[in-house]
């Protein structure tokens, strides 16, 4: 037993789980935001297990990420101290993958075959997001597959988990949070760039350069209220959400902070924790916006 503990301990302090809570629980809490929207009520059995399934998931999403990325030396050239990656890091991801897979099977019995769907395509984007042979994360395709594993896909498997219906709604939803997503990514790897470049890790980041990457940042931003604007125009997401635009002055901010301190990385910082607190404020605000509605 007290192995055991001390092998939890040693992954809760090794893994960095830049994504672990906020832009993985939260599609999936918004999903079921969502469906009770439309049909003021919940099955809970189904709400839990597919929250344990997402917690599966998400931690074999960090699993394989630490495990690949050590490998490939990705993150770590430039720490003085470099954290020994163990190989049953590997094993632990593939069992929580595994039990989450058994518990996509079980949830698609109770409601359709669309459910194992969006679970096999979670683990195809945990697994090859770092890991061989495809390895999106180096060819410049991993945000998008960061942007629709917890867009898209996150949020309409929790729809669908509750209503078994994919609509029109929950789409538009799922690309803001999708774009929330991607904007995150990209802040996240400009302090990166030159070790990610050293390794060949060519994301985003690394083929547009620093200024590119913020050009495209700032166009996410904004496109995300232009979205939330279109949507409250045709009563598609509540007027509620029209406080979403309250963030703008910030926001503006936060672009101008990112154009001027891209190549500083400590000065960078703010900027991270700025679009953190965004996507946070942001994917609150509708999930509130719903349950109001």
């Amino acid at each position: 037993m007290g192995g055991v503990i001390l092998v939890f301990k040693r992954i809760i302090k090794t893994v960095r789980y830049r994504f672990f809570l906020f832009a993985g629980l939260f599609p999936y809490l918004l999903g079921q935001v969502l469906a009770f929207n439309l049909n003021r009520y919940l099955n809970w059995q189904n709400f839990w297990w597919g929250f344990l399934g997402v917690i599966l998931v998400l931690m074999g999403v960090e699993l394989f990420n630490e495990y690949f990325d050590a490998k490939a030396g990705g993150d770590r050239i430039f720490l003085k101290e470099k954290p020994q990656i163990p190989d049953y890091f590997l094993l632990l991801a593939l069992s929580s993958m595994l039990f989450a897979f058994f518990i996509g099977l079980y949830l698609a019995s109770k409601s359709g075959w669309p459910i194992l769907l969006f679970s096999v395509l979670g683990f195809l984007g945990a697994y090859f997001y770092v890991g061989p042979p495809l390895r999106w994360a180096y060819r410049g395709l991993g945000e998008f597959v960061i942007a629709l594993s917890y867009g898209p896909f996150m949020l309409l498997g929790s729809y669908y988990l509750q209503t078994k219906r994919i609509d029109t709604l929950p789409i538009l939803v799922s690309l803001i949070l999708g774009l929330l997503i991607f904007s995150l990514a990209i802040v996240n790897e400009i302090p990166d760039y030159y070790q990610d470049k050293l390794v060949g890790k060519r994301n985003l980041v690394v083929r547009l350069g620093k200024q590119g990457a913020v050009k495209l940042f700032s166009l996410c931003l904004i496109s995300i209220f232009i979205l939330i604007g279109i949507g409250i125009g045709f009563q598609r997401i509540p007027s509620l959400s029209i406080f979403a635009f309250l963030l703008l002055p910030g926001v503006y901010k936060n672009i101008n902070m990112a154009k001027g301190s891209y190549d500083q990385p400590e000065s960078f910082l703010p900027v991270i924790r700025a679009t953190l607190f965004t996507y946070i404020i942001m994917v609150s605000l509708l999930g509130i916006s719903y349950l109001g509605g």
